[in-house]
């Protein structure tokens, strides 16, 4: 009886020691793995401080507008952006000409590559046509530059009224379940597109927009974006105008804990003020940035818009001042005709005034 109760003491006993290691040795390597992982966070920080990553995609004529995205970029930041341009062969040697010329004047704040058109081959002829040609491209990127971790995408029809850094921030506030960044195609039923026309499900109350997106392309790869793409294309190709749009709203309503909604100063269009002041946000803070959607910026229908385009379109990189370039936007924007979105003329002009003012000192004007 005595063996077996020391029997039994020591097994209890070794039982106790396995588990005091097995606590220490877990204890040392959740502090390593911490130590590391707040090391690897402190660098990655780093990085995202010194290069920010900007995309489009731009086919045929679009190559003009292209440019002034890059322009507005150039005009209202110091901080070193990266841009991945994907685009047809037609226009890779005017993009590298242009840039690298921009890249010499600028002090290699701008550096580029360039990514060529590349559609699934067995529906390439879809998804060139989809809506605009190849902007659906952007559905594909996080499969086709596995070197980026993060970017931001935007349509070639919009124009930064501030620094990029603000825009890039916002990453850092992303939960562990946010893969990507986008604004609200409109907070009121009666004027967003979607809760009154689509025929396919959207994400939330009132859909989104797509021409503003941050996109953390690791996770995204991760959530297996790509996989989704082409069964939702070949389910709903008759039912989404709004070509890749659309399918990045289908994709959300199944997954909205995906999504970071930005305030609509960030992706300010036309839906904003041309019934009325629609984004509060903007009118006190200022427009950060401007999109023409629906050829705000060329087709004379808005004047406010197509002023703040003219004046950067004119704009020359390493020549002008951005005083120059104020009192273009001050002359065209005072010449238009009058509009709704016009006379919310200080929430064009607050956000360039003051970064010109931070960035480069006061000018006079």
């Amino acid at each position: 009886m005595m063996k077996l109760t020391l029997w039994k003491f020591g097994f209890l006993l070794f039982l106790s020691s396995l588990c005091a290691y097995y606590l220490y040795c877990k204890t040392y390597a959740d502090n390593i793995y911490r130590r590391h992982y707040s090391k690897a966070v402190e660098v990655q920080h780093k990085e995202d401080v010194e290069r920010i990553v900007l995309s489009f995609v731009v086919c045929d004529s679009r190559y003009n507008e292209s440019l002034n995205v890059v322009k507005s970029v150039l005009i209202f930041t110091k901080t070193p952006v990266y841009f991945v341009i994907f685009t047809d062969e037609n226009l890779k040697p005017k993009f590298n000409d242009t840039l690298n010329k921009w890249r010499s004047l600028t002090n290699n704040q701008l550096d580029f590559e360039l990514q060529k058109i590349n559609f699934p081959e067995a529906h390439e002829e879809d998804w060139m046509n989809l809506f605009s040609k190849c902007a659906a491209q952007r559905l594909f990127i996080p499969k086709l530059i596995p070197h980026i971790d993060s970017m931001i995408y935007v349509d070639t029809d919009t124009l930064f009224l501030g620094p990029v850094n603000e825009l890039w921030s916002y990453f850092s506030r992303f939960n562990s379940s946010q893969i990507s960044a986008v604004a609200l195609e409109d907070d009121n039923p009666n004027v967003s597109w979607y809760p009154r026309f689509a025929k396919h499900p959207f994400y939330g109350k009132y859909g989104i927009n797509s021409g503003v997106m941050l996109m953390n392309l690791t996770r995204m790869r991760t959530f297996g974006w790509v996989d989704y793409v082409t069964p939702i294309m070949l389910k709903w190709k008759l039912y989404i105008p709004w070509g890749d749009q659309d399918i990045i709203n289908i994709i959300f309503h199944y997954h909205e804990r995906a999504v970071y909604v930005l305030p609509c100063r960030y992706n300010y269009r036309s839906d904003q003020c041309m019934y009325g002041d629609a984004c509060a946000e903007a009118t006190t803070r200022g427009i950060f940035l401007l999109h023409g959607s629906r050829k705000a910026f060329h087709n004379h229908k808005q004047p406010a818009f197509e002023a703040i385009y003219r004046a950067i379109n004119e704009y020359n990189i390493g020549i002008d001042s951005t005083e120059t370039l104020l009192n273009k936007m001050e002359k065209y924007f005072t010449e238009a005709p009058a509009s709704n979105c016009g006379n919310l003329k200080n929430a064009f002009f607050r956000l360039p005034i003051k970064t010109i003012n931070d960035l480069y000192g006061k000018p006079n004007r």
